[in-house]
């Protein structure tokens, strides 16, 4: 097959159309899988800004390549119709064909361009694709290097970002705790917090100075430099009662205090579950009622049916991809509900659709059925063509009482487990 990639009269060139054009010519290949690349790219989606139908566009093009296609000196051209396109997504043609032209600007494709604009490929016997036109992924093989610099340095950059974060919001309640502890000194340490605050600079910046306020508000109003006038008036002069003789255990069986038998309760996470998504007194899991005059069931009575029988260390066990892929560990409710934002942009689900979801069964159910379709689609890309759908549809059936998550995720940890054990 002829390195060239021609580009057709047709169409506008623009500098990142050339650009891919010459990566898709180069000789020097790296060897990759197709499976490793489709990854890389969904991770390096969000540096890209490949979004939207884009994604969505990008993830059909992945699916419809050959793995043959990805190693030595092959080339993994698509060759797909743009009215074929826009059926798998649901969009019109011109949406599709700029969703195309961003893939190659973004330079991780590159027009093959037949000379009557058809894209189709030619296979020998042994399958190595003799002529081919299309959509062609050869420029992603070429700067796999960088995207994958470029993806360590985007989780690095979030990673700051959030204990940037965490550090104004903890020390800002540490500078506010001491300016209301001394009332006298604190005005100017107060307006200085106020303007870091609501100033317009970076994140990391704004980090950085409430740090250096914190250590001289500290150093201000700490206890060795605060004078204080203690007097012994008042004071009692009595010997401590201090009784040494042990209590027998049925006496101190009598005595427990209560966090005593919360650490002697083994609390399983079905109970741990139900408890953090109970209802509030008087609902009865029922709240307003809609416009038609049924009664509309309560988001948390939903969240709690949904994860009622799931645990987080299930939902870590399966979804291991789904992790490695955003970077995060599913280590409690807490960080999968932070990672919501994430899983959402690696399915190509809008924000509309993702708020709509989170209103509707909860912010931890949502995010666990993410989590979930997200583990399938990069098992099996080819049976969930629309991520973003079947999530909506995993919603609808939560509404309807049908949605067994559970079994789902047993099902793919026993898969998990299964393969590991070949």
């Amino acid at each position: 097959m002829t390195e060239a990639s021609a580009v057709a009269s047709f169409r506008r060139i623009t500098p990142g159309i050339v650009a891919s054009a010459r990566l898709a010519m180069a000789n020097d290949v790296p060897d990759t899988t197709k499976s490793e690349m489709a990854l890389l790219l969904k991770k390096a989606a969000p540096v890209l800004g490949i979004d939207g139908t884009t994604y969505h566009v990008m993830d059909i093009l992945l699916g419809l390549s050959r793995a043959d296609d990805w190693k030595g000196a092959g080339r993994p051209v698509v060759a797909i119709s743009n009215a074929k396109l826009a059926e798998y997504t649901m969009r019109s043609e011109r949406t599709v064909i700029r969703s195309i032209r961003r893939l190659v600007e973004a330079g991780i494709a590159a027009y093959r361009d037949s000379s009557t604009g058809r894209r189709f490929v030619y296979r020998n016997e042994a399958g190595e694709v003799v002529s081919g036109f299309g959509i062609d992924f050869t420029p992603a093989r070429v700067r796999v290097d960088e995207l994958r610099q470029a993806v360590a340095e985007f989780h690095q950059r979030l990673a700051a970002e959030l204990t940037a974060k965490r550090d104004i919001a903890r020390l800002s309640r540490a500078i506010e705790d001491l300016c209301a502890a001394y009332p006298n000194a604190a005005a100017e340490f107060r307006s200085e917090l106020a303007s870091i605050c609501q100033g317009n600079g970076h994140l990391l910046d704004r980090a950085a100075e409430v740090r250096e306020l914190h250590g001289r508000v500290t150093m201000a109003l700490s206890p060795e430099h605060v004078s204080f006038n203690m007097t012994c008036e008042g004071d009692m002069n009595v010997s401590p009662n201090i009784n040494t003789t042990p209590e027998s255990l049925s006496e101190s069986r009598n005595k427990r205090t209560r966090s005593t038998e919360r650490e002697d309760c083994q609390l399983d996470d079905r109970f741990a579950v139900d408890s953090a998504f109970e209802n509030k007194p008087g609902e009865g899991g029922v709240g307003q009622q809609d416009q038609t005059g049924f009664p509309q069931r309560d988001v948390n009575a939903i969240q709690g049916e949904v994860l009622g029988s799931v645990s987080v260390g299930l939902l870590k066990a399966a979804c291991p991809e789904a992790q490695s892929m955003i970077a995060m560990q599913f280590d409690s409710w807490a960080s999968l509900g932070r990672a919501g934002e994430t899983l959402r942009r690696m399915i190509g689900l809008s924000e509309a659709g993702w708020a709509d979801g989170r209103n509707k069964v909860g912010l931890y159910a949502a995010a666990a059925i993410l989590a979930t379709v997200l583990e399938k689609s990069i098992r099996d890309p080819e049976q969930i063509s629309r991520p973003g759908g079947y999530f909506r549809a995993m919603i609808d059936r939560a509404l309807d009482g049908k949605l067994n998550l559970e079994r789902s995720l047993f099902g793919l940890a026993d898969h998990r487990y299964g393969q590991s054990e070949k």
